[in-house]
């Protein structure tokens, strides 16, 4: 019997723990699997394993997980956990998504190279 993957589930991949992000079927029968690293080697990595090549793949019981207090004040580690996860998430909607708007702090200095490529065609409507 084939283990049920689905997308958050915490896995046990070769001694390291995983958050899987994506499941999807290998033309061998088995599964593609795109993780993203959650124990302290692998933390921040993105991996992506066969689940027919794999000698042992565990998926963690979310029973097992210990939920540690944000001692923070205000929650301030929390938060800023969750704004680094946002900023790190590419949109994937279909809409036009514009730069300055984006979750970035905009200084003067990032703007100079789009001026001097306009200043160098200066009859060239964009």
């Amino acid at each position: 019997m084939q283990p049920h993957y689905a997308p958050g589930a915490r896995l046990e991949i070769r001694d390291a723990e995983w958050r899987l992000k994506r499941v999807d079927y290998s033309s061998d029968g088995g599964y593609l699997l795109t993780c993203e690293g959650l124990s302290e080697l692998v933390q921040g990595k993105e991996a992506l394993f066969l689940s027919k090549l794999e000698e042992s793949i565990r998926v963690l019981d979310p029973k097992d997980t210990e939920l540690v207090e944000d001692s923070s004040s205000n929650y301030g580690a929390s938060l800023l956990y969750i704004e680094s996860v946002l900023r790190k998430t590419a949109p994937s909607d279909e809409r036009i998504h514009v730069g300055q708007r984006a979750a970035i702090d905009q200084l003067p200095y990032q703007l100079d190279p789009t001026l001097q490529a306009l200043r160098q065609n200066p009859g060239k409507e964009f």
